[in-house]
């Protein structure tokens, strides 16, 4: 029965291709490819319509696009013709060919079509575009269609993606996961990553965004990590000839202050890009409170105990990031690109904050109250950021859309910190002698990546993909840690085992994609291999050292079907691995807080989820909706994992026994479904409502810990945008996020607010925005209950959360030509790292 299907398999596989070619000999045959004018983006879907030169008003063919804007009819007769080409957003097109007897098919080419939001002789403009558009394996947001674009930042848009959602406390989620990546111009960006990608993003100007791209189900030619998909940045790089620039400058009330500027050239064949932005925070006072009840604590006899920590803390430093990319077109067929990004700031911390350790449930003598106190004092800078080069080079050859690309990516981010602790007014705190403390840690990661892509058209509608890839990361980690010794007036230092960390990682992939448009479907299937091969080496343990090898097999598919030129199903599903970055696996133990340890797991395995998307979209005129249903299960997922210490005498860690010890574990499995909802309405040229949000419920099981978790958690964004006379915009925006579901805590859930009203002046190139966020609340309160089977602690913290904006921005130059870009690059996404516009226009475009 087997061998009889494996051989029905084969044979339709056999048979696709021929379908594909297949057509009555007698026809003649025409095909092209609607691209946009000045961008020279694909229009997918546009509408055709095919007449009589003689009798142009007589349509004698009707067809779509598919999602690339290519084409094929098949007419009955020679002669001249005339082709309408029309697509919401865009001007009419007409093209006028002729069919000779003697040739059977015409290749028309490129066709192109004109944005209608461009105005032409100072004409109103009513029509309007649409800001989400689906393809087979991606839903992208356009900013260049977003008025609030111009003066918001890219954290302020990032709400306004479908699926993609960022709470109260600016952390973004995709699909309800943090298990993601974010990739600039196609390639990852250790810009965006881990705890960093809220402030560059927050400081990036939207108006330096062309689109945002969610792909949430990655093909193969993506690598295998990322859980929950990718999101993609695409920066502005419509450079012509000439020069076009913006500036600008933005100040917070909650003392934020920043500035910054792109520009963007073409001379000749060489195109240049960059952007830099400056900010500077000091962020006020926020207060705290805790309560920790430990059934057993062996301070006080393995009876309970109620600690209660009341603090206050702020943070406050610069950083910069910047990047520049520059394409030089040696001929028609072959293209350079180098580009870098780079991120640097550093960030100083101040915290104080008063411990009382008292008996809970009992009465003990006098002589027991409290169990100890202390006054606690801490200063901790850091340097971090991150550099990254790229090298890539794009041969075409005759034959269309058949592309090789070599690239090359160097990427190195540091992350230093180093602290400074002391305790006063101590009554009977047993870890006194061990202050003041100087800790010191010196962390970093390296990566070199080479890559190779190939993509070449095989039949009609079909084309092959394939790729193969090597990654060298190294991770390495130094830590010094000097405790005062009051008796000889020195800074002594304390050897530990882990103190000198390296973790080398050798990544090697390959992979196969094919994809394939029947009519109405269209089908994308591939497969990636990727092995992996570390090792952890302990400087001063040699005996700690280990090393492991393992390979993946990671498949993925998708279908999609055009039920009409708006509306489209899809179906996907994928496998994706998240391999833990340097922020999990560090050993540093991070003691600021003696009563709070936090430290990475060098023995983290990779994380390996099987993902199921349905996906529905409409896009009309006026309305338009994305909404989807999604299923991942995940058998070793990375979790935090909080507990009391409790170690053994010998163990050097034993020092801290009594502390609440934060670290993660592969624990248990995962599963979530979850359902995701996008909604944008336009009932005319000057309002606009639009709503993102989504629903989920997980469970959670460590059986190992004794630990499970299951609920239902759901978070929602919604807002008003209304464009008046006088270039005046107003946007009101509000959202709900409900508590979150992990293994051991429990969030509370929270809202905020927002309103912000922008106007251009001089044509505009000059724009004003003021804007206020949660105008209503000073503060934000956020509370956070951790428990297991031996404590139970909540956390609450006060954040200010009263802001009033300032921004300005200028744009300045003209251009006339377009830049040119590699079309590939290098994307690692491989380690785990913590509606429409009113524009339009009117009129029939010749061709």
């Amino acid at each position: 029965m087997k061998e009889k299907l494996l051989y029905l398999l084969l044979v339709l596989m056999m048979a696709v291709p021929l379908c594909a070619q297949s057509q009555n000999a007698a026809d003649y045959t025409i095909k092209g490819q609607v691209v946009d004018s000045l961008s020279n983006e694909t229009v997918p879907y546009a509408t055709l319509s095919i007449a009589l030169a003689s009798a142009p008003q007589t349509a004698i063919k009707l067809l779509a696009c598919d999602d690339d804007g290519k084409f094929t009819a098949t007419l009955k007769q020679p002669g001249k013709y005339v082709m309408s080409m029309q697509s919401l957003g865009k001007v009419p097109a007409v093209k006028r060919f002729t069919l000779s007897e003697g040739k059977k098919s015409l290749d028309l080419g490129k066709l192109f079509m004109n944005d209608d939001s461009q105005q032409l002789n100072e004409v109103t403009v009513v029509a309007q575009k649409p800001l989400v558009t689906v393809e087979v394996d991606k839903i992208t947001y356009s900013l260049d269609d977003d008025p609030e674009a111009k003066t918001n930042n890219a954290l302020e848009m990032f709400r306004k993606v479908p699926m993609v959602t960022v709470d109260g406390e600016d952390k973004i989620q995709l699909k309800g996961s943090s298990n993601y990546k974010i990739y600039m111009n196609g390639k990852p960006s250790n810009l965006l990553s881990g705890e960093n990608a809220s402030d560059v993003l927050k400081s990036m100007p939207a108006s330096s965004i062309k689109n945002i791209e969610v792909i949430t189900d990655p093909g193969s030619k993506y690598d295998a990590e990322g859980v929950g998909g990718i999101i993609n940045i695409i920066t502005s790089k419509n450079a012509m000839q000439g020069y076009t620039g913006t500036v600008r400058a933005n100040a917070s009330t909650l003392g934020s202050f920043g500035g910054g500027g792109y520009v963007s050239l073409k001379v000749g064949n060489l195109g240049l890009t960059a952007n830099y932005g400056y900010n500077n925070r000091n962020s006020p006072w926020n207060d705290s409170h805790s309560e920790r009840f430990t059934e057993k604590d062996r301070l006080a006899g393995d009876r309970p105990t109620k600690l209660t920590e009341d603090g206050r803390a702020k943070d406050k430093g610069p950083f910069q990031y910047g990047y520049l990319e520059a394409s030089y077109e040696i001929d028609t067929l072959n293209l350079i690109s180098v580009g870098a990004n780079l991120f640097r700031g550093k960030n100083k911390s101040l915290s104080e904050l008063n411990a009382v350790l008292d008996p809970y449930g009992w009465s003990p003598s006098s002589e027991y109250l409290p169990i100890y106190k202390y006054h606690r004092n801490s200063v901790s800078e850091g340097t971090f950021g991150s550099t990254d080069v790229n090298v890539d080079y794009q041969h075409s050859t005759s034959k269309k859309d058949e592309l090789l690309t070599v690239s090359y990516r160097f990427s190195q981010s540091p992350n230093d910190n180093e602290s400074r602790t002391e305790l006063s007014d101590v009554v009977t705190y047993y870890l006194e002698d061990d202050y003041p403390k100087w800790n010191i840690n010196d962390a970093s990661t390296i990566e070199h990546t080479g890559q190779v892509d190939y993509t070449t058209p095989l039949f009609e509608k079909q084309t092959l993909e394939a790729g193969v890839k090597y990654i060298n990361r190294q991770n390495k980690s130094n830590t010094l840690e000097q405790i005062y010794d009051d008796a000889t007036d020195i800074w002594v230092d304390q050897k530990k085992d882990n103190s000198q960390f390296r973790h080398t990682q050798h990544i090697y992939s390959a992979y196969l994609g094919y994809l394939v448009r029947l009519d109405k479907f269209g089908i994308k299937a591939g497969v990636r291999g990727e092995g992996t091969s570390l090792n952890a080496k302990y400087a001063l343990k040699p005996d700690l050292n280990f090393d492991s090898n393992y390979f993946d097999l990671v498949p993925n598919a998708t279908l999609t079907y055009q039920l009409d030129m708006s509306t489209q199903i899809r179906l996907g599903y994928n496998m994706r691995i998240q391999r833990p970055g340097i922020w999990y696996l560090n050993p540093y133990i991070n003691d600021a807080n003696p009563q709070n340890i936090s430290q990475g797991n060098p023995n983290l395995d990779s994380e390996k989820s099987n993902n199921v998307n349905l996906n529905f979209s409409k896009f009309t005129q006026k309305f338009s909706i994305n909404a989807s249903l999604s299923y991942t299960f995940v058998n070793n997922p990375i979790e935090r994992h909080s507990f009391v210490a409790d170690f053994l005498p010998d163990d050097p860690r034993s020092q801290y026994n009594g502390a609440m010890w934060n670290t993660y574990k592969n624990i248990g499995k995962k599963q979530q479904v979850g359902m995701f909802l996008y909604g944008n309405w336009s009932p005319n040229t000057w309002f606009r409502i639009y709503m993102n949000g989504g629903i989920d419920y997980t469970d959670l099981k460590a059986p190992t810990l004794n630990l499970q978790k299951d609920g239902v958690s759901g978070r929602v964004f919604a807002g008003t945008q209304f464009t008046l006379p006088k270039d005046f915009r107003i946007n009101v925006h509000g959202g709900y996020f409900s508590p979150w579901i992990q293994l051991q805590s429990e969030r509370s859930p929270f809202y905020f607010a927002g309103l912000n009203v922008s106007k251009d002046f001089l044509k505009k190139k000059l724009s004003v925005s003021v804007g206020a966020n949660n105008p209503f609340w000073k503060t934000m309160k956020m509370e956070t209950t951790t428990t297991s089977a031996d404590f139970r602690d909540v956390s609450t913290n006060w954040r200010s959360a009263r802001e009033f904006r300032f921004s300005i921005s200028y744009r300045f130059g003209t251009m006339k030509g377009q830049i040119k870009k590699v079309r590939r690059g290098i994307s690692n996404d491989d380690s785990k790292g913590g509606g429409e516009n009113n524009q339009g226009g009117g009129g029939e475009q010749s061709m």
